[in-house]
C-alpha cells in the first residue's frame, strides 16, 4: 500500500517549483554616461539636476519554464495514480495538465509584472549624465534637484 503522504508531498513539490520559475521583476536601475567635465566643487558625484522625463512600457515575456516545470511535477504526481496503462495515462494527464497550469502561471505573472515605468535623465554636478528607471514618479519635475541613492532618484532637500 503506498503512503498517503506522497501526494501531499508532491503537491508542495509543486507549488514550490512553480514558484521557482516566476520572472522577478525588472530592476530599477541607474545608467552613466560620460559627459564635458565641469569646473567647481564636485561635493557629490550623485546629485544633479533633472533634465529629462519620459514614460517607458515594460513588458515581461513568458519564458517556458513554467510549463516545463508543471510538466515534470504534474507527471510526478499523475504517476501516484492507476497501474499499468492507467498509471501511464495518469502520467501523460498529470504532463499536460501540468505544463497547462504551470504556463498559465508563468504568463499571468509576466502580466501583472508588465506596465510603464518613469525613466529620469539627470546630469550630475560632476559633468556626467545618468539614467535612472524607477516605476513611480513622485511629483519630479525637469530643474528639480535631485540625489541618487542606491537604485531610485529623491529629492534633495531645501
Amino acid at each position: 500500500m503506498r503512503n498517503p503522504a506522497v501526494p501531499a508531498i508532491l503537491f508542495a513539490t509543486a507549488v514550490f517549483g512553480l514558484s521557482a520559475c516566476v520572472t522577478p521583476p525588472p530592476r530599477e536601475r541607474v545608467v552613466y554616461h560620460e559627459g564635458s567635465s565641469q569646473s567647481g566643487p564636485r561635493y557629490c558625484h550623485t546629485c544633479g539636476t533633472l533634465r529629462d522625463i519620459d514614460q517607458v512600457e515594460i513588458r515581461q515575456q513568458n519564458s517556458g519554464g513554467g510549463a516545463v516545470i508543471g510538466a515534470i511535477i504534474g507527471g510526478l504526481i499523475g504517476n501516484q495514480f492507476g497501474r499499468g496503462s492507467g498509471r501511464a495515462a495518469a502520467t501523460a494527464a498529470g504532463v499536460v495538465g501540468g505544463a497547462v497550469a504551470g504556463n498559465a502561471i508563468e504568463q499571468n505573472d509576466a502580466n501583472l509584472r508588465s506596465g510603464y515605468a518613469w525613466r529620469f535623465s539627470v546630469e550630475l554636478d560632476d559633468g556626467r549624465w545618468a539614467r535612472v528607471t524607477q516605476y513611480d514618479n513622485p511629483g519630479f519635475r525637469p530643474g528639480d534637484r535631485v540625489m541618487i541613492r542606491g537604485q531610485r532618484l529623491e529629492l534633495m532637500p531645501r
